[in-house]
């Protein structure tokens, strides 16, 4: 079938079947691949339905625009036409999407982006490469699920399929109407809005050669961008949204506030810049060249475990991923990424720092927002050179950062920090506030502070090996705490079971002594002396199980896989003697919770944070920009 002639400015109706007549490109500035089971499922059975009445399913307008080639760039609809192309070669018409070119190369009938093009030809051939990215592992899963569910519609209903296909006179005029026509995939994501935000402000230029020019260049730096969020093929999807966040709050000139939009605030910025005649072209070739230094760090620091760029040293590459494990990054993420491009490797400092900073306000119960304004203010000020302290000094170093952010955000660990670092807390203040180190102590543990028992236990029993007391008892060949075992899927860490210690069992409710010995572990259930965590599944089958006896839980951890903070279980000098044989009791959930606090100020108190900088409140310190932070939580 010979194709329809199409005109720009021109929509036409048109079935799959004549579709399949033309050929498509993704251009390199489109979002690779990243329809999951849902969207391709919602296909399947809206092919169903419309098969079922007897009438075409209309799947939408489909934007393209010519290049200088007249070869037709796809700019809403890619994610579709990709998904009919997997459709159709499901049902067995490879032939019609797989071509042969004049040179007796391959290509497809949607050629995807550059990264993409070898595997999705070896895909829809019958060839299996190993994907090697997140779009390409959707690929093949959307690809799979279409050959599983091919019998439940005929090929000529996805042929019959109809597309309103609209071919846009220039770039900027079709990114504008993909954002009003966009009805069917997946909702736009700021980070693509503001892609087309560009493109139009860059259609507004009245020299061609210009506006070629610009577009040329947001062409280049978003190809870049995609590649940096494409993840390894195991992962799940970057949130391009926090990207977008974490580089204006550091890019702006003006204070960041969480309920601000990127997009608004990009397009403020190019009205103002274009009222006072200075360069368009400028002010998006400076945004998008720090867009792409910020997101090759950022990604980092959101996926250490994925994409480490491999100059950052292990001092570095080790504190990113214990950031990472807290989960805590919202507020610290934009400072993160300053330090790291401004100091490199000894930001380590500073990441250690915010780590320690993030758990404290965890724990005191502190708003997510405290501090924000600040936090997002000297970030700004540090990426653009200029963060100095109360004397006028910049501030240069890592441990002079760290002095700053302490002691403008972060909640002293006891009283007596407070007391080492000069405040002597009156009666009230101690009665206020919820203190980390106290917090410990707290009777509903479990419950107030669930979100971080697995961080808390992966950094106490990395510790216990290298502490003088216990580490030769807990000292192994081979540790189980690798950085596999909690970014992992299979049996990471974070899935592990938190463990109630001391079990309540049949016999708590059918014997005197039982039902007495709940009565007195009431207020110690939740405790942390009395929680563990354990592999799924070691745990399944020790549900119920007295401490010791005969089946008895400490005989059967002791046989199992070593873990140190549960290997020191059995050890009396640690947690004490069992005085409420043959149960765990009171006296060993205090024993051990003392163990934990001495460690956990080791880790997070006192001597922690001398040794990243932190001293005495001193003029350094005396910041005289103050600000209010936002009443909003952060996500």
């Amino acid at each position: 079938m010979l194709p329809l002639k199409l005109e720009t400015g021109e929509s036409k109706l048109l079935t799959l079947r004549e579709l399949l007549s033309y050929d498509f490109y993704i251009p390199p500035f489109q979002r690779p691949y990243d329809w999951g089971s849902s969207q391709v499922v919602d296909l399947v059975r809206d092919l169903k339905d419309a098969e079922f009445k007897g009438m075409p399913l209309f799947l939408g307008l489909v934007v393209v625009c010519p290049d200088n080639t007249g070869a037709l760039g796809i700019i809403d609809g890619q994610q579709r036409l990709t998904t009919l192309m997997l459709a159709v070669a499901a049902q067995g018409g490879g032939n019609k999407v797989v071509r042969a070119t004049a040179g007796g190369l391959t290509s497809l009938w949607v050629s995807p982006r550059k990264a993409d093009g070898d595997f999705s030809i070896a895909l829809l051939s019958g060839r299996r490469e190993v994907e090697q990215t997140l779009s390409q592992r959707l690929m093949v899963d959307a690809y799979n699920l279409l050959i599983e569910r091919s019998g439940e519609f005929k090929e000529e209903t996805l042929l019959d399929a109809q597309v309103i296909l609209y071919v846009a006179p220039g770039l900027a005029g079709a990114t504008s109407l993909f954002e009003r026509i966009n009805l069917r995939g997946k909702e736009v994501c700021q980070f693509d809005l503001v892609k087309n935000k560009l493109i139009e402000w860059a259609g507004a230029e009245h020299d061609e050669e210009v506006r070629h020019q610009l577009e040329d260049l947001i062409t280049r730096r978003y190809d870049i961008l995609y590649q940096r969020l494409d993840v390894t093929s195991h992962g799940e999807p970057l949130d391009s949204d926090k990207l977008l966040k974490v580089h204006w709050i550091l890019f702006t000139e003006r204070q960041f506030k969480s309920s601000d939009r990127v997009l608004q605030q990009v397009d403020s910025a190019l009205k103002a810049v274009a009222s006072d005649g200075m360069g368009v072209g400028t002010w998006i070739e400076r945004y998008l060249n720090t867009l792409v230094e910020v997101a090759e760090i950022w990604v980092a620091v959101e996926r250490p475990y994925e994409r480490m760029p491999k100059e950052y040293g292990q001092s570095l590459r080790d504190a990113l991923l214990d950031f990472a494990r807290l989960g805590r990054d919202g507020e610290l993420q934009p400072l993160i990424v300053a330090a790291i491009r401004r100091w490199r490797d000894q930001a380590e400092a500073l990441v250690r720092f915010c780590e320690i900073s993030s758990f404290r306000s965890a724990l005191s119960k502190e708003k997510s927002n405290r501090g924000r304004s600040f936090k997002w203010r000297v970030a700004r000020q540090l990426y653009q050179d200029n963060w100095t302290d109360g004397l006028g000094h910049a501030v240069s170093t890592p441990t002079d950062a760290a002095h700053q952010v302490f002691w403008h955000t972060t909640p002293y660990w006891n009283v007596e920090e407070g007391s080492r670092l000069g405040e002597e807390l009156s009666e009230e203040q101690k009665n206020s506030q919820v203190f980390p180190d106290g917090a410990l102590e707290s009777p509903q543990f479990y419950i107030q502070y669930r979100h971080l028992i697995h961080y808390l236990f992966w950094k106490y029993g990395r510790h216990l090996p290298e502490s003088d007391e216990w580490g030769p008892y807990t000292r192994e060949d081979i540790s189980p705490f690798q950085d596999s075992v909690w970014f992992g899927k299979e049996g990471a860490f974070r899935s592990w079971d938190v463990e109630h210690i001391y079990p309540q069992t049949p016999d708590d409710q059918d014997q005197r002594e039982g039902r007495l010995h709940k009565k007195n572990m009431e207020r110690w259930l939740n405790h942390l002396g009395n929680l563990t965590v354990l592999p799924i599944r070691d745990n399944r089958g020790m549900k119920n199980v007295p401490f010791v006896g005969e089946p008895s839980k400490l005989k059967w951890l002791q046989d199992q896989r070593k873990v140190s903070f549960n290997e020191l279980l059995a050890n009396s000098d640690y947690r004490g003697n069992l005085m409420d044989r043959p149960h765990w009791g009171p006296n060993n959930c205090r024993k051990r919770v003392a163990q934990i606090r001495l460690a956990a100020t080791e880790l997070w108190g006192y001597p922690a944070i001398c040794k990243l900088g932190v001293g005495v409140w001193d003029e350094r310190a005396d910041d005289r920009q103050v600000e209010d932070d936002d009443e909003e939580t952060a996500a």
